[in-house]
């Protein structure tokens, strides 16, 4: 039953459409499937690294964070904003590239798409809020090495299909949009989504 429980918070978690469901739709529709698939995977291994933080020492993270929430609310939005910014500069360099006749540049590798994704997610205030109610709610107490990597494994069995999902979801609708203006401005678009979560997440501190 607490497996169950887990694999469909999993899911929840996943379905929720914050900055790392924008993301990993827009990796999919503008770098391609294997891009937003690497993308997903790393933002599911970031709920299963909480998940396994949750269940083991989620009575410390919690009283930590009570402590520390409006240091910790203010970091996390920065980071949100600073990527969205880092987004809308990538953006908007091809196009510029173009005009002044240098070559485009090269695509990263699968690996930093999976840490970037894996990196914002544990860095997302969305997923530490949800994750700090879970961890006081799901299990009392959790035992034993074992049960607590079988509980994280459910979250990021639930969370890994759902990404993977988005990212089907973006690669297909590229598909039928090859026009470059209309990716740039869905890329710009994602990018200040991305902004307006973390400036958001810092008016709430």
């Amino acid at each position: 039953m607490e497996t169950l429980k887990a694999f469909i918070f999993g899911l929840t978690l996943a379905i929720a459409v914050g900055p790392i469901a924008i993301l990993i739709i827009n990796r999919g529709l503008t770098q391609g499937l294997r891009s937003g698939l690497m993308s997903g995977l790393g933002a599911a291994l970031a709920d299963f690294t909480y998940g396994l933080m949750a269940f083991s020492v989620g009575a410390v993270i919690v009283g930590y964070l009570h402590l520390n929430a409006y240091y910790f609310k203010f970091l996390t939005s920065l980071i949100l904003v600073v990527f969205g910014l880092w987004m809308l500069k990538g953006s908007l360099k091809p196009s510029l590239e173009k005009q002044k006749g240098q070559p485009e540049t090269k695509k990263k590798s699968g690996f930093t798409y999976l840490l970037s994704t894996y990196l914002l997610t544990v860095a997302n205030p969305l997923t530490v809020v949800a994750f700090v109610g879970f961890s006081g709610q799901l299990v009392s107490p959790v035992t034993g090495a074992g049960h607590v990597f079988i509980l994280a494994l459910a979250i990021f069995a639930g969370s890994l299909i759902i990404q993977s999902a988005l990212a089907f979801f973006g690669a297909s609708l590229g598909r039928f949009l090859q026009s470059p203006h209309i990716l740039r401005f869905l890329n710009v678009g994602s990018s200040v989504c991305i902004m307006l979560f973390g400036l958001a997440g810092m008016r709430w501190c």
